[in-house]
């Protein structure tokens, strides 16, 4: 999985799952292109849409 470039990868990070944890893959918007899995790691792919700071 190459999410390197990507402009629409908002961030990605771990996330806790019911058997342990996952991959987490926010994204601007929905995906069919990622894996569902990586290595045997679950991927879960969240539509965060645009990020802003606020205050």
């Amino acid at each position: 999985m190459t999410l390197k470039g990507r402009s629409d990868v908002r961030g990605i990070g771990i996330a806790r799952a019911a058997d342990g944890y996952q991959l987490q893959v926010n994204v601007a918007r929905d995906h069919t292109d990622l894996p569902g899995a990586v290595d045997g790691v679950d991927v879960r792919v969240r539509v965060v849409g645009a990020i802003r700071a606020s205050a």
